[in-house]
C-alpha cells in the first residue's frame, strides 16, 4: 500500500516532466528546422498544450501528495490514541482479566493503525511513541509474580493458591457464580508483551563516544573523561575488577 501510494505520485511528476521536455525539444526542433515564423506559430500551439497539461499533472501529484499526507497523518493519530487507551488501562498496575483485555484490543487496533502510516516523518514520530509506550508496557508485566496473571488480589499467595482463588464463588447482583474466571487471558498477556519488545530490525540510533571527542572531554568535563578512561581499562564482574586484555 505504501509502495503503490508513493509509485502513484511519481508517475504523475514524471509524466508532468516528460511531457514538459518534449514540449521543449519540439520547440527548439520547430526553430531550427521551421525558422519561418508562420511554422514556429504552428508548432507552439501544440507545444503550449504539452506545457499546460504538464502543469496540470504537477498540480495532480501536489494534490495527491497532500491527501496522501492528510490521510497517514490521521491514521498516526488514531494509532496513538490507541497506544494511549492501553497505558491509560494499564498504568495503575492492576491484573483485572477485563481491563487487560481491553487494553489488549486497544494494542491491537493501534498495530493495524500503524500500517496504514505511509509518510517518512510520520513514521519516524510513530517509532519514537513506540519507544516512549514500549516502557510502560513492559513495566506492566515485568517483575510480576506467577499469581499475579491469576488475577488475585494478594500476590504473596503461591501459584497453587492463586490459582484456586482465581474461580472462588462470588455474588453478583444477586447472583451467585459458581465459577468465575479472574486469571488473565493469554492472548491480551500476549499482545502486551509484544508492544513492550523490541523490533528485529530496530537500528540502535546510539553510539559511544569516538577518541576525538573523549580527547575534547579532559577539560570540561574531567569526571567524565576519567571514567570513560578508566573503563576501558578494566571490567567490573562480581564486586571484583580485572584488568581488560
Amino acid at each position: 500500500m505504501k509502495i503503490w501510494l508513493i509509485r502513484r505520485v511519481n508517475i504523475f511528476s514524471f509524466l508532468a516532466s516528460s511531457l514538459i521536455l518534449f514540449a521543449g525539444i519540439g520547440w527548439v526542433y520547430s526553430l531550427l528546422e521551421f525558422p519561418n515564423a508562420v511554422r514556429v506559430e504552428e508548432m507552439a500551439l501544440p507545444a503550449g498544450i504539452l506545457v499546460a497539461l504538464a502543469g496540470q499533472l504537477f498540480f495532480l501529484a501536489k494534490e495527491l501528495r497532500d491527501r496522501d499526507e492528510r490521510r497517514s497523518r490521521f491514521y498516526l493519530e488514531s494509532c496513538v490514541l490507541g497506544y494511549e487507551e492501553a497505558k491509560d488501562l494499564l498504568q495503575d498496575g492492576n491484573n483485572s482479566r477485563r481491563v487487560w483485555i481491553a487494553a489488549a484490543r486497544a494494542l491491537v487496533h493501534a498495530k493495524e493503525l500503524a500500517c496504514q502510516v505511509t509518510d517518512k516523518t510520520h513514521c519516524r514520530v510513530l517509532e519514537l511513541y513506540r519507544l516512549k509506550y514500549r516502557g510502560v508496557f513492559h513495566t506492566a508485566i515485568a517483575d510480576r509474580p506467577a499469581s499475579f496473571y491469576y488475577g488475585v488480589h494478594d500476590e504473596a499467595l503461591s501459584v497453587d493458591e492463586a490459582a484456586a482463588q482465581s474461580t472462588v464463588p462470588e455474588v453478583i447482583g444477586g447472583m451467585s457464580y459458581s465459577s468465575f474466571d479472574r486469571d488473565l487471558a493469554e492472548s491480551s498477556i500476549r499482545e502486551i508483551w509484544e508492544a513492550a519488545q523490541w523490533p528485529e530490525k530496530y537500528t540502535d540510533p546510539l553510539r559511544d563516544f569516538s577518541e576525538e571527542e573523549q580527547g575534547s572531554l579532559l577539560v570540561l568535563y574531567p569526571g567524565l573523561y576519567e571514567f570513560l578512561k578508566h573503563k576501558a581499562q578494566w571490567h567490573s564482574a562480581g564486586g571484583k575488577l580485572y584488568p581488560r586484555s
